[in-house]
Order: structure tokens, then sequence, then C-alpha cells
């Protein structure tokens, strides 16, 4: 039995399955900083949903939320989002990204390359798994080059043998420049408590200006949006009120959808990075897929000796950066920064906090800072 190796590399789809992969993960690594990408590990799983058949191709359906098994209406679909994705030309960058890479030994089936070359924008490429070094070496120095040099030396050499028979990599690059920056000569020294007994030195930010915002009792938190530049992009960051409250706030705010008024607030956040990475089988097989990571597995749609072959790893990494600029994964335009004085609302994040990176229609980042 040969192994299909499934890699997803993030430095940056609204639906019920996104809720509940950042809801199992949140669960399985409670008191740490946590950066997910939904889209990313969507886009790659639906990308193995193309080349899938029998039950296989029936539970990532069902999983994934897909609206049918028409694997035209997938393309389709996702076809249309990397379309929006590439034809911003002002605002954040946000560049998808897939590669298909295939044991030399063995051939792709080029129905499948014509299925998703053009709407998952995705490429193959024959590499020598059994050189292991040379193999990673090369794939990641693509994923570094697709993610402006934020993340390197992910794959490890060790795990590039003759049985894998092919490797799908996803890498998602985001950098944003908030639309009202933070003024670094307002960022100072300062603390972030943890926990009700431990604090840790941070950098806070802070400025004055109008943004949506709100303060929910039932959530028993403040709740305000960070637009992102040119953009329908947006932050938007859940506050509990008590110090420990984080872990019954993310429960509620599950596909937070409720309205926020805008009004002139005083706010302080602190600078952080968040590196996670996971390996996500477990999680994948909760939801429901499961087949996929047996030797029942039928992926013969993928190869052209039709042969299937089983998932034996899915590793998803993240990356994020915030600072006076916005979010990041490299460095931003220095750009003059405009406050507006008086306030009506303060909302100073020095305990840990959610957050969420969304447009209307589809989740990018979601995460939570535990200890920046």
């Amino acid at each position: 039995m040969y192994y299909l190796c499934l890699l997803l590399w993030v430095t940056s789809v609204a639906c019920q399955t996104s809720k509940e992969i950042y809801q199992l993960l949140s669960k399985s690594h409670t008191n740490q900083n946590l950066v997910v990408s939904p889209v990313s590990i969507e886009t790659i799983l639906s990308m193995v949903f193309m080349g899938a058949g029998g039950s296989t191709a029936q539970e990532l359906q069902s999983a994934l939320g897909l609206p049918s098994e028409d694997k035209e209406a997938v393309a389709a679909r996702y076809g249309a989002l990397l379309n929006e994705l590439q034809g911003q030309e002002e605002g954040p960058i946000l560049k998808l990204a897939n590669r298909i890479y295939v044991n030399d030994q063995y051939s792709l089936n080029q129905n499948y390359n014509l299925a998703v070359r053009e709407p998952f924008k995705s490429e193959a490429e024959s590499i020598s798994l059994a050189n292991g070094p040379v193999a990673a070496e090369r794939i990641n120095q693509w994923v570094l080059d697709q993610t402006s040099g934020k993340i390197k030396d992910m794959i490890d050499p060790g795990s590039m043998t003759s049985d894998v028979k092919a490797l799908l990599v996803n890498a998602i690059y985001f950098k944003g420049q908030w639309e009202s920056k933070f003024n670094p000569a307002k960022t100072r020294a300062s603390t972030f408590q943890v926990t009700a007994n431990k604090s840790v030195p941070v950098q806070m930010m802070a400025q004055m200006g109008t943004f949506r915002a709100n303060y929910f009792r039932d959530l028993d938190a403040q709740v305000i949006e960070l637009p992102y530049l040119n953009s329908n992009l947006s932050m938007t960051i859940f506050l509990p009120r008590e110090v420990e409250g984080l872990s019954a706030l993310e429960e509620k705010i599950v596909g937070f959808a409720r309205p926020l008024d805008a009004k002139e607030v005083y706010l302080k956040l602190p600078k952080f990075k968040i590196e996670f990475r996971d390996e996500l089988k477990e999680t994948l097989e909760k939801l429901g897929i499961r087949e996929l990571f047996t030797d029942k597995s039928d992926l013969s749609g993928l190869f052209a000796d039709k042969s299937g072959g089983k998932v034996s790893q899915v590793s998803h990494k993240a990356f994020l950066e915030v600072n006076e600029e916005g979010a990041e994964a490299a460095g931003a335009t220095s750009v003059a920064v405009t406050n507006r004085a008086g306030f009506s609302t303060f909302l100073m994040a020095d305990h840990p906090f959610a957050f969420v990176i969304r447009d209307a229609n589809t989740i990018y980042f979601q995460g939570r800072v535990v200890s920046p």
C-alpha cells in the first residue's frame, strides 16, 4: 500500500465545517495561542475530493458540506473563490496557492490534472521522493516563495520516503494594513494578564478612532471590528470581561453574526505573533472523514494506474503577525496615522481574547491569543 501525504502550509469558506474544525482544535489545544486557516483546509480537502470515489468521496462531501457530489460544481465553487482572491488589485494581499507533487515512479491521472488546474490554480510536478533531503529542499523552497519567506524548513526530509505516492501542498499568504493604523510612537511597554496569577510583558498599541463595536451582556464580552484598508476584510476581536473567561466565550461565539454599532473607541491591543502547527488526521476523523486514512480509501481518480492510496498525514501550519500597520506575514509599507479626539468606549485587550479574519462569506483565519 502506498501513502498519500497531505500538507497544508499557511502564513495567514464560511460554513459549518470551518466552525467544527476550529472548535475541535480549540478543545484539543487549550490554554495556548491558536491560529487556523479554515479556507486552506477546506480547499485542499476539496482537491482530494476531486480525485476520490465511492464512499471515500461521500465522506468528504458530507463532512465538507459540499453542495453535491457533482465535481464540476465543486470545482466551480472554489474557482470562483480563487478568482476573486486573485482579482483584488488593492487592499490586503491574500494569495492561495496549491501544488501537487507526484512521486516520479507514478503518474498523475491527466483527467484529474485538467479538472483541478484551472479552478484550484493547481500545478502538478514530478519529484523523486526516494531522495528525502533533495525532495524536502525543493518543496520547502516553494513553500518559502509562496509565503514570502515566513515559513521555512517545514517538511522533514525523513518523512520523504519511497512509499509516499504524492503530496498535496497548500499555501496561503496574507498581508493587510489597518484602515485606521496605530501610531508606533504611542506603543508602550505594558503587561498582559495570561491568568489571574500570571502576567507577561507586551508592547501595547493604542489609538482612538471610530470602530464598529458593542458589549454583549449574554457573552459577557466586548466585540470590536477592525477593518483592513481598501477591503471588505476585517479582524473581529472578542474580549471577555473576565481574565479567565475565554474558554466559555469561545463556545458562545461560533457563527457570530450580530450587529455592531459605530462609536468612538479608545483601543489598546498588544502586538503579537502566532505560529501554530497540528496534525489534523484525528480532527478530520471526528468530522467523519475516516475512510481516507484506511486501506479502503478510493483515490483512483488521482492516479493514472488507478491503484489509489490512503492519506497518512494531514499537517496544518498557520502564521499570523499583528502590529501597528496591520495583520501580516511580512513588513508593510508605512502610512501616516490620523487619530481622533474623544471616545465613548474603552477596550483594553490586556488578557486572553479570540479573533476572526474574514469577509462576508469566507473565514480566512480564526484563533485566540492567550499569551502574546
